[in-house]
C-alpha cells in the first residue's frame, strides 16, 4: 500500500517531497509543499486519497481562525488561546466566550453555545462536524430528537465558514447567509 500511496501523494500539484513512517506508534506522512502551492487544495487532496484508502485520524485535527464580523449583527471571534481557541460572540449588548480545544467539533459547539446564550435559545448539541472533498465545511446540530444541517463554504475562511455553517445548523441564517435570528426561540 505506502508504495502506491507515495506516488498518489506525490502526484498532487505543489506537493515536492513526501516521507511515510508507519512503523512507529502514531506512524507519520510528512510532505514537503512549494513555497507557492495552495495549501488548502492540497490539504483538501490529501484527505480525499486518505479517506479514500480507510484512513481515520486517532488525533483531532487542530485549527487556528482569526476573528470575524459576520453581515447579520453578530460578531464572532475565533483566536488561538492557551493551546485551545477562545470564541467570543457578541448581538448587540450580550456577549458569551467560550474557552474551547483547538478542534473543529469543539470550536462549533462552543460557537453554538455562544450564539444560543446570546439568542436565549436553549444549547443544541453539535453531532458532526465534516470537510468536503470540494471544501464545504457541514455541522450537525441536535436538540436530542430533531437533527439540522448547516454547509459553509471553507474559502472564505475558517472563521467564516465555522460561523455560517453552525449559524445555518441552528436555523439563524438561511441557506443563503440571510440573517433568520428573529425566528421565535421555538423555530426548529
Amino acid at each position: 500500500m505506502t508504495p502506491g500511496l507515495i506516488s498518489r501523494l506525490q502526484d498532487i500539484p505543489g506537493v515536492d517531497t513526501v516521507a511515510i513512517d508507519l512503523t512507529g506508534d502514531s506512524g507519520a506522512i510528512n510532505l514537503k509543499v512549494a513555497p507557492d502551492a495552495d495549501e488548502k487544495r492540497i490539504l483538501g487532496e490529501v484527505q480525499a486519497l486518505l479517506v479514500s484508502y480507510g484512513v481515520r485520524g486517532l488525533v483531532k485535527a487542530n485549527i487556528e481562525v482569526g476573528p470575524s464580523t459576520t453581515d447579520f449583527g453578530l460578531d464572532v471571534a475565533i483566536t488561538p488561546y492557551e493551546g485551545g481557541a477562545r470564541i467570543q460572540v457578541r448581538a448587540g449588548d450580550v456577549e458569551s466566550s467560550r474557552q474551547v480545544a483547538a478542534t473543529p467539533k469543539a470550536i462549533a459547539q462552543g460557537l453554538a453555545d455562544a450564539w444560543c446564550q446570546v439568542s436565549a435559545r436553549p444549547p443544541l448539541e453539535v453531532t458532526t462536524v465534516t470537510l468536503g472533498g470540494a471544501g464545504a465545511l457541514a455541522i450537525v446540530v441536535s436538540d436530542g430528537t430533531n437533527e439540522r444541517r448547516g454547509v459553509a463554504d471553507i474559502s472564505s475562511g475558517w472563521a467564516n465558514a465555522l460561523t455560517y455553517a453552525v449559524g445555518s445548523a441552528l436555523g439563524f441564517l438561511g441557506d443563503n447567509g440571510a440573517n433568520r435570528a428573529r425566528l421565535a426561540p421555538t423555530a426548529w
